[in-house]
């Protein structure tokens, strides 16, 4: 008997701690926090619940949008400069490295840099050259950037966080 309780109890406990809520919730432009629950998204609009209405909203109507999903915290926000387009906050600095879901298939999730309100898409044949310009400040990371194979293309995340901690 009492192993048909616990195993109960076990049962229980695993599909509520499974079917767990996490954190959803969209920034209005007057700083109003709804909290909701995301359908789906791209660069364009996201779909949600919010209140027990299902709505899609455009960057003309939020500035933000965050869930928190067993995967990490996700923030998507609009740019000073662009908006237009959501963008994931990957890294947020003097250097700031974003993605932008297109919901394309064919296009995928585009890289991007902003640097002084300056969007720098990456998804182009070779980055390494927009990727210079915007480090040129910094010399000792622009010279291995340039001149060794220190860093491959891939690694823009890495060179992300190294301008931020080393370049004034």
């Amino acid at each position: 008997m009492m192993r048909k309780i616990l195993f109960i109890v076990i049962f229980f406990y695993l599909i509520s701690s499974h079917a767990q809520k996490y954190p959803q919730f969209y920034v209005r432009h007057n700083n109003d926090t709804i909290q909701c629950e995301i359908i789906n998204f791209s660069n364009k609009k996201v779909n949600l619940i919010a209140n027990g209405i299902k709505m899609s909203l455009t960057p003309k109507l939020i500035k933000s949008f965050s869930s928190y999903t067993p995967s990490g915290f996700r923030n998507f926000t609009i740019l000073k400069n662009d908006k237009k387009n959501f963008y994931e906050e990957i890294i947020i600095g003097k250097l700031s490295f974003y993605k932008v879901h297109t919901g394309n298939q064919y296009a995928g999730i585009l890289p991007v840099m902003v640097k002084n309100d300056k969007i720098v898409y990456l998804n182009v044949l070779n980055p390494r050259e927009r990727i210079a310009e915007l480090i040129s400040d910094c010399p000792t990371l622009l010279k291995e950037w340039n001149d060794t194979e220190k860093y491959k293309t891939s690694d823009r995340e890495e060179i992300v966080n190294i301008y931020n901690k080393d370049c004034k």
